[in-house]
């Protein structure tokens, strides 16, 4: 590193540079893609006006050679009518069709030198079109690597930490410097089932102790990492906690639409699912759709909202098995066993 360009506690904006890296040969590099990509130009150039200059000549040969077989065609057509009336000789009228042939010969060979121009302005000036395209690459190639010796901030904020010094050695993807966004944009990642609830715009809250500090989706990357999407949220009010600060973020989301039961009260047998609830005194198995999951609740389908659940069945619970119940405290307590107990009873979220 040669130069450091914001100290600790800089305010930088957007593309600024921060560190600056030693790019002498690098600076070379660009400039002799950038004397390449010249001469390619020039050679196209030059190729260009040279095809153009013989296609203008050749087509005028095919112009004089359409011409000059009209006239020769007429001059025969012309004998030819004498001929009929014996008003020329035999050898005037083979001497002009010898004149035809020799011209439509001319034409021939006219056209077909056009031709040939044709298909090497088409083949040659592609190829040089494309020598340029590859110049231009290499160019910006070059350039891009000149430009990575200047290490820039991504966004406006203030520099927190710098993690080199001048005339250390950098490694390749190691982190230069901290930097934290003078929006006071919030970074936070959600269970990917909970992402698509939470588009640009909707309203979370962000806490910090007993504080709490409104926010709104500013971006949603939608594709998870790691299991986990990744969200940005930028604060609403003017007032926002200090750049660093670590919180909670809170938000609302919709896992499904379903009665409400506790997840332990849920069994697997193959691929079913099921639960029990109590009627009439005995454990009913209710085979349930499972349609999402948030904590330790679950949504599902197939029994009555308002069902009593046995939230955590005992091993070897069977179908119309006899169970009674604590009412008064609404948590049930199974005759099958310790840990049968009935929940409270299942509910909308």
């Amino acid at each position: 590193m040669s130069r450091i360009a914001a100290d600790v506690g800089s305010s930088v904006s957007a593309g600024q540079t921060v560190l600056a890296l030693s790019n002498s040969d690098l600076n070379t590099s660009v400039e002799s893609a950038r004397n390449a990509l010249e001469t390619a130009q020039v050679q196209l150039r030059s190729q260009t006006n040279s095809v153009q200059s013989q296609r203008a000549q050749l087509q005028q040969q095919v112009s004089a050679a359409q011409t000059t077989l009209a006239n020769a065609q007429q001059s025969l057509a012309a004998l030819q009518k004498l001929a009929a009336i014996g008003a020329t000789s035999r050898t005037e009228l083979n001497n002009q069709n010898a004149q035809v042939q020799a011209a439509r010969t001319t034409l021939t060979t006219a056209q077909a030198n056009l031709a040939e121009n044709t298909r090497a302005q088409t083949e040659g000036l592609a190829e040089a079109r494309l020598a340029v395209q590859r110049a231009q690459i290499a160019l910006n190639q070059a350039q891009a690597a000149a430009d990575a010796v200047r290490v820039t901030a991504p966004f406006a904020g203030q520099v927190t930490g710098l993690n080199v010094s001048e005339g250390q050695y950098l490694t390749a993807n190691s982190p230069a410097f901290t930097l934290v966004s003078s929006q006071r944009q919030v970074a936070v990642n959600v269970p990917a089932t909970e992402a698509g609830t939470l588009p640009v715009g909707a309203a979370l809250t962000f806490v910090v102790g007993q504080q709490k500090y409104p926010l709104k989706v500013a971006q949603n990357a939608a594709a998870p990492t790691g299991g986990s999407v990744p969200i940005v949220a930028r604060f609403t009010e003017a007032s926002p906690p200090a750049l660093g600060t670590v919180g909670s973020v809170v938000y609302s989301a919709k896992v499904a639409s379903g009665v409400l039961v506790p997840s332990t009260a849920l069994q697997a047998d193959n691929d079913q699912t099921y639960l029990f609830t109590i009627e009439n005194g005995q454990a009913q198995q209710q085979e349930v759709n499972v349609l999402g999951q948030a904590g330790t609740q679950s949504a599902v389908s197939g029994i009555d909202a308002g069902s009593e659940v046995i939230t955590q069945p005992p091993t070897g619970l069977l179908d119309g098995a006899s169970v009674t119940t604590a009412s008064s405290s609404r948590q049930r307590g199974s005759a099958a066993g310790p840990g049968a107990g009935g929940p409270p009873p299942g509910g909308m979220p």
